[in-house]
């Protein structure tokens, strides 16, 4: 379930090129800054820290400074080093949890939601932006980035935590939890965890963008009306969406 894995070397250039494109290529800063105002405007506003998970090349703290950026790995730029299985926080000390494309690589992510769950305040949000399989994408997805999307799995069934490397992925996890097992989600966390937000997004402009890793398909010029075309999809985003949105909010007592 995996695509191969990095060397601490190749890990810290890869994050390196995606800081450095972060800062030169406009089309990436446009999408993910509307991504991250998204975010900004569904914080839960109840007390304790917003923490990100999976920080990576630490952008989202340009929006919001007092974030407090963990990973994995160490980054000069991060906080704190831990693995989100098992979270340094007491029980009800965090108000959120953010997490963009880091739920995919998480070994056991019911598990995951338990823990997310313990650390939040009642009111306390998880909000993760991931990979999403519509018609459309599925095919490009399958052909064009390294990691999988695996569709057999069941992991509200899944025991244990297991030992691989955090760059490992299913990008099929966000679909099978919150698409075509919701019903299994809302058992398991009946009176505990509510999906506030369920959004499928990004038919056009990001794989125009081409990511961190590729040229844009697009020169700048053109942003304006991928950015028009976007919005005119938005009745289709379900058989077009690149991405989608989760937002759940821990159940007051």
């Amino acid at each position: 379930m995996s695509h191969s894995a990095y060397t601490p070397e190749q890990l810290e250039d890869m994050l390196g090129r995606h800081r450095k494109k972060w800062h030169e290529k406009k089309i990436l800063r446009i999408i993910y800054s509307e991504w991250y105002q998204m975010i900004l405007k569904d914080l839960s506003p109840v007390s304790g820290p917003t923490v990100e998970l999976g920080g990576g090349g630490g952008n989202f703290k340009e929006f919001k400074p007092d974030v407090i950026t963990s990973d994995i790995e160490p980054h000069p730029w991060i906080d704190l080093v831990f693995d989100a299985h098992q979270m340094p926080f007491q029980a009800g000390e965090v108000s959120n949890l953010v997490m963009v494309d880091v739920l995919h690589h998480l070994s056991n992510p019911v598990h995951f939601l338990e823990e997310a769950y313990r650390v939040l305040q009642p009111g306390g949000r998880l909000i993760m932006l991931e990979p999403y399989p519509s018609p459309f994408s599925l095919p490009i997805y399958r052909k064009f980035h390294p990691e999988p999307f695996i569709m057999d799995v069941d992991y509200f069934s899944k025991t244990g935590i297991d030992q691989k490397d955090p760059w490992d992925a299913n990008q099929a996890i966000p679909y099978l939890l919150f698409y075509r097992d919701r019903k299994k989600f809302e058992e398991r966390f009946k009176g505990r965890l509510q999906i506030k937000q369920q959004n499928r997004l990004s038919c056009l402009l990001y794989p125009a963008s081409g990511g961190f890793e590729n040229k844009s398909f697009i020169p700048d010029g053109l942003i304006p009306l991928f950015q028009f075309a976007e919005k005119m999809l938005t009745p289709v985003r379900s058989l077009l969406a690149f991405r989608c949105y989760v937002v759940l909010e821990k159940k007051a007592n």
